[in-house]
């Protein structure tokens, strides 16, 4: 019965989690074709990030982590009214705190806009523009710290189904204030939409708390010692994924705010980055964690160390042609994907030059987050963070440095890159130093191997794209493509820029595959095989 639930469970987060993405694509590209790389977009996304990386840090997992292992301790041993007792009690926490965070952001949004964005200083327009949209969007921070604290409780009780939709619901918001409320409002009116997608994460999932016995009570319990348990696993899980956010979009928006459509340029970079991140580098991080907490706790050192390069090694055999061909096939990626409306072809030219430089963190973020639960499985909760300060400081100081060269907004992501490999560097070598070596032989070998293959894969891509985009009449020049596509009657257009992408990735694909087979690379039987077990558990 626990393996049926446990794979029911894991179909329904599949199901939603694809729903997500496919409507998180909508969302963007809607607004791309609507509002293009602007001012007004720069001023909205930077005003959006804040919320949108709390809500990453909340209903993304931090919260839900911290909260499902003490309430699961309470259902185990029948002590509802506790669980609920420790429910009740963080969601007045959460009320409170938040309410207090809310009030202050919109007070001192003009301070927080100049502080955070120092090149709108010179926009004034841009400015007062982006003060407004943090205004508005301020809310939102409430909706998600609730909706999350409700997914934590729903999931405690093995209930996925509403959790899981709760993250379409948000987009769907989004997608509703892009098409209805901008038309009237402009960009306010998508700040709305937002604000009603977020409000919805929280909505439809009261019902299923209601009958599972949820009653609000008006008790602020911080002596409780299941309170108290959950307020001390979340505070180093948040501090965990928050630098990794802040690097992906925090900082470039501070020095992406510089430049005419910075911020927007990157932010749809690293929205390409995020795609295959989720997909595997979340994934496998994810479904390690609870083997590698079992054995530490065990003392299973030698079968701890097995499982971490394995991981390692499945994630650098996925992340290193991933991060080659998203570099390679920048353009007709970019153009396939964004291209259209007021998203023009000078800013997919824009992005698809960010995605070059921003491709190859993809290798560092993917392989910190199975480094970092390596640390916390035997718990130490301390060095992740620390190091994550250091390479958040690192690419601070050398983002402030490239955007002074040719590079520009390039600069930024290319300094994102190399900062997160770094701190991945100096998390595994500070991990061999405390557990001894981790296979350190192997997983040279398998990037070795990868590299390799990749480089093929590479080429393949790259002279695939050539001739598919000349035969096709799309051919590619520097980082854009010489047509505009997406827009109406520029059907066949699209349509030439999918053959040649997916051409291209497919062609690349087998290069890669059969590169590694001709290695001898161990690792990509495992992989296979874990894919093959997915899809028949599906």
């Amino acid at each position: 019965m626990r393996q049926k639930a446990v794979v029911r469970g894991a179909a329904i987060i599949m199901v939603a989690t694809i729903a997500s993405r496919l409507l998180g694509y909508a969302r963007d590209k809607i607004i791309a074709y609507q509002f293009g790389r602007s001012s007004h977009t720069d001023a909205f996304w930077s005003a959006f990030s804040v919320p949108d990386i709390l809500y990453y840090l909340l209903a993304g997992g931090a919260l839900s982590a911290a909260l499902i292992p003490v309430l699961t301790d309470y259902l185990v041993r029948d002590e509802r009214e506790e669980a609920w007792r420790v429910v009740a009690t963080l969601a007045n926490l959460l009320i409170g705190l938040v309410a207090v965070g809310v009030l202050l952001i919109v007070v001192i949004a003009p301070v927080l806009v100049e502080i955070g964005l120092p090149g709108f200083r010179v926009k004034p327009d841009t400015m007062d523009e982006c003060v407004l949209y943090v205004r508005i969007l301020a809310p939102m921070v409430f909706f998600t710290a609730l909706s999350a604290l409700s997914t934590g409780a729903l999931q405690s009780f093995k209930h996925f189904t509403w959790p899981a939709v709760a993250w379409s619901t948000y987009n769907v918001g989004f997608i509703l204030g892009a098409v209805f409320l901008a038309r009237s409002l402009g960009i306010a009116g998508l700040c709305l939409g937002v604000l009603a997608g977020a409000a919805s994460m929280v909505l439809v999932q009261m019902p299923s708390l209601f009958r599972r016995g949820f009653r609000y009570r008006p008790v602020l319990d911080l002596r409780h010692e299941g309170v108290a348990r959950a307020i001390r696993y979340f505070l180093p899980v948040m501090a965990g994924l928050m630098f990794t956010q802040i690097s992906l979009f925090l900082l470039p928006y501070i020095f992406g705010s510089y430049f005419e459509g910075g911020v927007t340029t990157l932010r749809y970079a690293n929205r390409l980055v995020i795609l295959p991140l989720g997909l595997f580098g979340v994934a496998i991080s994810t479904a390690a964690f609870p083997a590698l907490a079992e054995q530490a706790a065990l003392g299973e050192s030698s079968e701890f160390k097995r499982t971490f390069s394995g991981s390692l090694r499945a994630i650098l055999l996925l992340s290193v042609p991933s991060c080659v061909g998203l570099a390679v096939l920048a353009a007709p990626i970019t153009r396939l994907l964004w291209q259209g409306g007021h998203f023009d072809a000078a800013a997919a030219e824009a992005t698809a030059f960010a995605l070059v430089y921003f491709s190859a963190a993809l290798l560092g973020i993917s392989g910190l987050q199975v480094a970092s639960r390596a640390f916390y499985s035997v718990k130490d909760m301390r060095t992740p963070p620390i190091v994550g300060v250091a390479y958040v400081a690192v690419n601070f100081a050398l983002a402030a440095l490239l955007i002074r060269t040719p590079l520009k907004y390039g600069g930024v992501a290319l300094a994102t890159s190399f900062s997160t490999t770094l701190g991945l560097v100096v998390l595994l070598a500070l991990l061999r130093r405390r557990l001894g070596p981790m296979g350190g032989r192997d997983i040279l070998s398998c990037l070795l191997k990868a590299c390799v293959a990749s480089a093929a894969m590479g080429f393949t891509c790259y002279y695939v794209s050539w001739w598919l985009g000349h035969a096709l009449g799309t051919p590619v020049t520097r980082f854009s493509l010489s047509a505009p596509v997406g827009g109406p009657g520029q059907v066949s257009s699209l349509l030439a820029v999918a053959a040649q992408t997916f051409g291209s990735i497919g062609a690349g694909a087998v290069v890669y595959y059969a590169a590694l087979r001709i290695l001898r690379t161990s690792e990509l039987e495992v992989v296979r095989q874990q894919v093959l077990t997915r899809l028949k558990r599906a």
